[in-house]
């Protein structure tokens, strides 16, 4: 939050994206401030993964909680790392890649535990791949202009794109009428698709389950 802070302005609300790219730039100080500290993440993170596969508590909690089968997972429509912890090898980013996921190498963390314990696997696994990624478009990032111009006015017709959110995949719709103006908005975030699921994870569990199941979806 400290670095998104610096960069964007707000630790919360970054408002770094603009139409057509990005307002400000990184200078090299930034982004090896950046590259240290993600360093430090790493071997936090790598002690988090032993936490999660060593500790018996932890593992009794969150094991057999919250199941939800392959089968149903593609069934319900479940996204992101709820999909991927039940065996789903899925990923926009790979699977369709957009910006510069086409010249970036990563692995897709999958599990196939189908349970809450599942998905603290898959989440951490991703953090470790969430380092390289950084890493690799710190190191490669070309110069130019961090923005195009984009029109005030876009022509009649629908567009529809996708990417993948930390929760999942998030789809967008545009239609427009050659104005200004859209004439139809719509945005399908990952929680949402994510919740018919959640249905089925109650399913022969106890209240006390109720917060961790729907934690593990990260609502």
């Amino acid at each position: 939050m400290d670095h998104l802070a610096e960069i964007g302005g707000n630790r919360v609300n970054y408002a770094i994206n603009s139409i057509g790219g990005v307002r400000r730039d990184l200078t090299k100080e930034e982004i090896a401030h950046i590259l240290k500290d993600v360093d430090t993440l790493e071997e936090r993170t790598k002690y988090y993964a032993q936490v999660a596969t060593e500790e018996s508590t932890l593992i009794a909690r969150l094991s057999k909680v919250g199941q939800i089968s392959h089968d149903d997972a593609l069934h319900l429509g479940a996204v992101g790392p709820t999909a991927r912890a039940s065996k789903v090898d899925r990923d926009i980013r790979r699977d369709d890649p957009y910006a510069a996921y086409g010249d970036v190498q990563f692995k897709v963390i999958t599990d196939d535990h189908c349970d809450v314990y599942g998905r603290v696997l898959v989440r951490v696994g991703e953090l470790m791949e969430t380092y390289s990624i950084i890493r690799q478009l710190l190191k490669n990032m070309p110069t130019g202009p961090i923005a195009v111009k984009a029109p005030r006015r876009f022509p009649a017709g629908e567009v529809f794109s996708r990417y993948e959110a930390p929760r999942g995949e998030d789809m967008h719709y545009v239609r427009g009428n050659g104005t200004d103006k859209p004439e139809r908005v719509k945005i399908r975030a990952p929680t949402l698709a994510n919740w018919r699921s959640v249905n089925k994870m109650m399913e022969g569990n106890y209240l006390a389950d109720v917060p961790i199941i729907i934690a593990a979806i990260d609502p």
